[in-house]
C-alpha cells in the first residue's frame, strides 16, 4: 500500500518522535496489518529508559500487537483479509538447524518485531503470514496474548508441581498473568510487592493467596514453608537487576527459580549459594500463542482490569512516561 503513516519512532533514550513515514512494503508470504492496539511492555520501557541498548535507531517499538489484515502478499490466502489477528514477534529463516529442531525463537538469523525491525507503534505493520493467529477478542485484550504466551513458555521449561508454595516477585503484567496461571495449576501463590504498592490490589483481586512485602515474606517463610527454608517455586518478574538475587534468598534448597525479567542490565547474585542450595534457575522468553489465545477467549485469564491507561498513538511519549509510574500495569496505545 503506497502512501505514508503515522509512527512513534525512538532515536535515543527518552527520545520518541511522532513522524510520518512510508507505509511498510509487504514481501511474498507477508501481510499488512492495520494496528488496532499495541501494548507497552517491560522491554519497551527498558529501551525507553536506556537500560537496554537499542539494536537499531530510529526504530518503531512495539510487539504486543493486535490488528486487522488489510493487504496480503503473494501466496497468502485471500480469506485472511479483514481478520483480526495477533502476531508472533520472531521473524525466522525456517531453514536453519534451530528452526528445523523446533527452536524457531532461537534462529540465529531471526529479526524481532519492535526490537531489531519496525514494530507495531504505528498505523500499520508488516509481518509474515506464518506469524499471525486469528482471534475473537477485543483488541485491548488481545495484546495480552504475547505476554501470556511467554508465561506459558516459563511453565513449560520450569514446570511447577500442583500444591507447591510459589512466590511471584513483581506485580507488573508478567507477574499478574503468572499469578493467574499458577492458581489455575493448583499452586498456593504469594505475590511479593514493594511497601505501599498501588498494584497490590490487582494481585488480591486476581486470586493471590497472600500479598506481602519483602519484610513480611521473610516471616512467612519462617512459619509457612517446609522447615522455614523457602518457596518451592519462585518467579522473578521484577524487571530489576536485583530481582534474581532476591529470588535466590527466597527459594528453598532444590527449588526452582523461573527468570522472566528483560531489563537489559548486568546483574549479580551469590553463585555459591545457588550451588549449595542446588537451585534450578530456568530462563524463558517467547511462548506458544494458541493455548494463550484459548485461555483468554475462554475467560480463564482476566486482563481487562490490567489496562490502567490508554493513549492515542500521537501521545506515545506521554504513554511511555506514564508506563514508568508505580500505579501503572499495562499502558496501551490505540492508533
Amino acid at each position: 500500500m503506497d502512501g505514508t503513516m503515522l509512527a512513534a519512532r525512538i532515536y535515543n533514550p527518552y527520545d520518541i518522535r511522532i513522524e510520518d513515514v512510508s507505509n511498510p512494503k509487504i514481501k511474498e508470504s507477508w501481510v499488512l496489518i492495520e494496528v488496532e492496539a499495541v501494548g507497552i511492555c517491560g522491554t519497551d520501557k527498558a529501551f525507553y529508559t536506556g537500560t537496554y541498548k537499542l539494536f537499531r535507531k530510529p526504530i518503531i517499538l512495539g510487539h504486543e500487537i493486535c490488528g486487522r489484515v488489510v493487504e496480503i502478499g503473494k501466496g497468502v490466502p485471500k480469506d485472511i483479509i479483514g481478520s483480526r489477528i495477533v502476531t508472533e514477534i520472531n521473524v525466522v529463516c525456517g531453514r536453519c538447524w534451530f528452526c528445523n529442531h523446533g527452536l524457531r525463537t532461537h534462529c540465529p538469523y531471526r529479526e524481532v518485531l519492535g526490537i531489531t525491525i519496525d514494530g507495531g507503534m504505528a498505523e500499520y505493520v508488516a509481518v509474515p503470514y506464518a506469524n499471525i493467529h486469528r482471534v475473537s477478542l477485543d483488541p485491548r485484550e488481545a495484546i495480552f496474548v504475547e505476554p501470556l504466551a511467554a508465561v506459558l513458555q516459563m511453565i513449560k521449561l520450569a514446570p511447577p508441581t500442583p500444591g507447591d508454595i510459589a512466590a511471584v516477585l513483581g506485580s507488573g503484567t508478567i507477574g499478574l498473568l503468572t499469578l493467574q496461571v499458577l492458581r489455575l495449576l493448583g499452586l498456593y501463590v504469594v505475590v511479593i510487592t514493594r511497601k505501599d504498592s498501588p498494584k497490590a490490589k490487582y494481585a488480591k483481586a486476581l486470586g493471590a493467596n497472600e500479598v506481602l512485602t519483602y519484610e513480611e515474606v521473610l516471616e512467612f517463610i519462617k512459619n509457612q514453608t517446609p522447615e522455614g527454608q523457602g518457596f518451592d517455586y519462585v518467579v522473578e518478574a521484577t524487571g530489576n537487576p536485583q530481582g534474581l538475587s532476591i529470588a535466590l534468598e527466597l527459594v528453598r534448597p532444590r527449588g526452582i527459580i523461573a527468570a522472566k525479567s528483560t531489563h537489559g542490565a548486568l546483574t549479580s547474585f551469590d553463585y555459591t549459594k545457588m550451588v549449595v542450595k542446588e537451585v534450578q534457575i530456568t530462563a524463558s522468553r517467547c511462548g506458544p500463542f494458541k493455548p494463550a489465545i484459548r485461555l483468554l477467549e475462554n475467560r480463564l485469564i482476566k486482563v481487562q482490569d490490567l489496562i490502567t491507561s490508554r493513549y492515542k498513538l500521537r501521545e506515545a511519549k506521554k504513554a511511555f512516561n506514564a508506563s514508568l509510574m508505580r500505579n501503572q500495569v499495562k499502558v496501551v496505545l490505540v492508533p
